[in-house]
């Protein structure tokens, strides 16, 4: 999830985004304080804007009709203390309504029904399976290291399942635990090589182990086409 806080009291943004944070630890949650920075951030991948609706120079409500001229499908939460405005904000079509003090479960409870259903952006990764390659944009991809290629295919062949670093050993060195160190190299050079691209938040860590989200990467071909081009089974 992308989404904006925009609130001319930054440490009103700043609640938004800790509660955002907490709820979709994966996501992206942007602030602004005021219409420019708001603008500034705003691109066609932000999926949900928190707009204050008392703001010093353009307000909330005039703020979201600009942003509908641009993003007619953005879903628009306003966020007030004050219910005056309500009649005139329903008139920008807003995805819903938080009144202030914000708490989780009635953010929650916003994010549940949204105007506008929420798709995950499309990776510019493409996996075909076999022979295994692996495509941006259309060109050919490529880690520094040629053993991170191997790394990579096999988190895709596991299709989100987390592993081990043992696991990682067993596959790429029959287990040697002298390569440890090699291991953490390329686990490093395909977090920075992602990075590069903008497709790092397809990696999952946790727990000591890590992974390539499910449905994080379009592929072509069997995923068991992988294993037996790098003789795993």
């Amino acid at each position: 999830m992308i989404t904006l806080s925009v609130d001319d009291k930054a440490e009103i943004a700043d609640m938004m985004q800790h509660l955002l944070t907490k709820i979709d630890p994966l996501g992206k949650h942007m602030t602004a304080c005021s219409a420019e920075q708001a603008f500034a951030l705003l691109n066609k991948e932000v999926q949900i804007v928190f707009l204050d609706v008392e703001m010093p120079g353009m307000n909330g409500i005039d703020l979201a009709r600009k942003m509908k001229e641009f993003y007619p499908k953005l879903n628009i939460i306003f966020v007030t203390g004050f219910t005056k405005y309500s009649y005139e904000a329903y008139g920008v079509h807003p995805s819903g309504f938080l009144r202030k003090p914000v708490f989780e479960e009635d953010l929650r409870q916003e994010l549940q029904n949204l105007r506008f259903p929420l798709t995950a952006p499309e990776s510019r990764l493409l996996v075909r399976c076999s022979p295994f390659a692996v495509f941006i944009d259309g060109k050919v991809f490529a880690f520094r290291r040629s053993r991170t290629l191997e790394m990579f295919a096999y988190l895709i062949y596991r299709d989100g399942a987390l592993c081990s670093n043992g696991e990682l050993l067993g596959i790429l060195w029959d287990g040697d635990p002298e390569k440890q160190g090699y291991l953490r190299q390329l686990i490093k050079d395909m977090l920075e090589s992602l990075s590069v691209i903008g497709e790092r938040d397809m990696i999952e860590k946790k727990y000591g182990k890590i992974a390539i989200k499910h449905g994080s990467v379009r592929y072509e071909g069997e995923l068991r086409s992988i294993a037996d081009e790098f003789c795993w089974i």
